[in-house]
C-alpha cells in the first residue's frame, strides 16, 4: 500500500471515529431535552470561572451574538439559566447557571466519562501515552500545513 493511500485510509479511520463519538454524545444529549447550541452554551458557562456576557459567549462559540440572545431567551424559559442586569452597566447581562441547569452539566459530564473510557477500553497506560504522542503530532502537522496555506503557499 502507498504512502498516500495509507495516509487517507487513517485519516478516514479518524473522522469515522470522531463522527461515531458524536454519535453516541448526540443519542445521550438528547436524552436531556437539549439542542447542540444550548447545551454547549451550558458546558462553557459551567467551565468559565467569571460570569459571561453574552458578548463573551458568543465570542466563544464563534456565532452572532443574535444567535446567542435566541437560544438563551428559550434556556431561560426553561429554567437553566438565569440573566441578571450589571448594576454598573445596564447594558451588561450576566448568566448563570439555574440547579436544572447545573444538573444537565453533570449528567454530560458523566456520559463523557462513560463515552471516553469506553472508547480506550482494553488500552493500557502505554498505549494511552503512546497514542497520546501520536495525536500530538498529528496536530503538529496540521498547524504547520495550516500555517503554510495560509500564507499562500502550496500544498505538496
Amino acid at each position: 500500500m502507498s504512502d498516500t493511500t495509507m495516509a487517507k485510509a487513517t485519516v478516514h479511520k479518524l473522522i469515522t471515529t470522531m463522527r461515531k463519538h458524536h454519535r453516541v454524545f448526540d443519542i445521550m444529549r438528547e436524552r436531556t431535552g437539549l439542542g447542540r447550541s444550548a447545551h454547549r452554551m451550558l458546558m462553557i458557562l459551567s467551565d468559565s470561572d467569571d460570569t459571561l456576557s453574552q458578548t463573551s459567549l458568543a465570542e466563544k462559540l464563534e456565532i452572532s451574538t443574535a444567535a446567542v440572545a435566541v437560544t438563551l431567551k428559550k434556556m431561560e424559559a426553561d429554567g437553566y439559566i438565569l440573566r441578571k442586569t450589571n448594576e454598573d452597566d445596564s447594558r451588561f447581562n450576566s448568566i448563570e447557571l439555574t440547579d436544572a441547569g447545573k444538573n444537565i452539566v453533570e449528567i454530560s459530564k458523566k456520559s463523557f466519562d462513560i463515552i471516553d473510557t469506553s472508547i480506550f477500553a482494553g488500552f493500557d497506560e502505554k498505549e494511552m501515552e503512546q497514542f497520546g504522542c501520536y495525536i500530538d503530532r498529528i496536530q503538529e502537522n496540521i498547524r504547520v500545513l495550516e500555517e503554510r496555506v495560509n500564507k499562500g503557499g502550496e500544498i505538496n
